[in-house]
C-alpha cells in the first residue's frame, strides 16, 4: 500500500465559501483535487487529511463534501482543524457522518493493513504557539498554554491508543497526524516532540499553512529521525504527496 497526503482541503460543496477569494489558484480547486487523486490513488492506498476538510459550521452541512470524500479511492484518515466547526463531539454522531473507508482522529488512533504490512496512524489537532490573529484566533499567552496542554493531552491520549491497538506487535509504518505546525518557527522541538519521537514515528504530517510568504514558517526536513512535511494543498498543487510505501 502507499500512502499519501493532501491537507486543508477546504471543501465547501453545501455552504458559500468559494476559495477563489483567497486567490485565482484556488479556482475549483475541488475539481482539481479530485482528478489528481483520482489519477493516482488506488482502492488499497492511503489518503492523510489532517485538518481544515470542510469549511461546514454544522455536521449537517458537511454530507456533500463527505459524499465528495466517498467517491475519492483509498482509505483516508482525518484529524480536526481549526476551521473543522461541524466536528460532532460526540463519537457516535463523528462515526456516523464518516463514509466507509474513513477515520477520524480525536484521542484515537487506527491500524491499517496492506501487502502484509501495518501502519499505525496517531495524532492531535496541535495548537499556535503565537498569541497571533495570523491562521489563528488572538488570546493571550494563558490562553495559548491552556490550548497547548490540552492537545498534549490529546496527543498522549492518541499515542497510547496506538501502542493498545499494537498490542506489544509493532506496526511497520507509524505516522504522527496534526493540523497545525507541531513545532513553533525558528526551533527544532516543542513540547510535543518527546511524544513524536518517543513513539518511533518515521513521519510526521501536518497542514494549516497556506500562502507562499508562509514558508519561512514550516517545518521541513527530518528531525531526530522524524521527517516533517505540510501538506496543505496549495502548498503541493492540490494533489496528493507521496509519502511512503509499504
Amino acid at each position: 500500500m502507499r500512502i499519501w497526503a493532501l491537507s486543508d482541503l477546504h471543501l465547501s460543496l453545501s455552504v458559500d465559501k468559494p476559495m477563489h477569494v483567497f486567490g485565482e489558484h484556488w479556482a475549483a480547486h475541488d475539481e482539481r483535487m479530485a482528478a489528481a487523486w483520482d489519477a493516482v490513488v488506488a482502492p488499497t492506498d492511503v489518503v492523510l487529511t489532517p485538518g481544515d476538510f470542510s469549511w461546514a459550521m454544522r455536521a449537517h452541512e458537511a454530507v456533500a463534501d463527505f459524499a465528495w470524500l466517498a467517491e475519492r479511492p483509498g482509505r483516508k484518515v482525518l484529524v480536526k482543524g481549526n476551521h473543522d466547526l461541524w466536528w460532532p463531539k460526540s463519537r457516535s454522531k463523528l462515526a456516523a457522518l464518516l463514509p466507509p473507508n474513513t477515520w477520524a482522529l480525536k484521542k484515537s488512533a487506527v491500524i491499517l493493513e496492506g501487502d502484509g504490512a501495518r501502519l499505525g496512524l496517531f495524532g492531535c489537532r496541535g495548537g499556535d504557539f503565537r498569541a497571533s490573529p495570523h491562521y489563528g484566533d488572538a488570546r493571550s499567552e494563558d490562553e495559548i498554554e491552556a490550548w497547548l496542554a490540552r492537545e498534549d493531552r490529546e496527543l498522549a491520549a492518541s499515542w497510547l491508543d496506538l501502542q493498545r491497538l499494537e498490542d506489544g506487535a509493532p506496526c511497520d509504518l507509524r505516522i504522527c497526524l496534526f493540523h497545525y505546525p507541531p513545532i513553533p518557527a525558528g526551533s527544532t522541538e516543542s513540547r510535543f516532540t518527546p511524544v513524536i519521537d518517543g513513539s518511533g514515528a518515521a513521519f510526521c504530517i501536518y497542514g494549516h499553512l497556506h500562502g507562499a510568504d508562509l514558508g519561512a514558517v514550516k517545518v521541513e526536513g527530518t528531525l531526530r529521525g522524524v521527517s516533517y512535511r505540510c501538506t496543505s494543498c496549495d502548498q503541493i498543487d492540490f494533489a496528493p504527496a507521496l509519502i511512503a510505501t509499504l
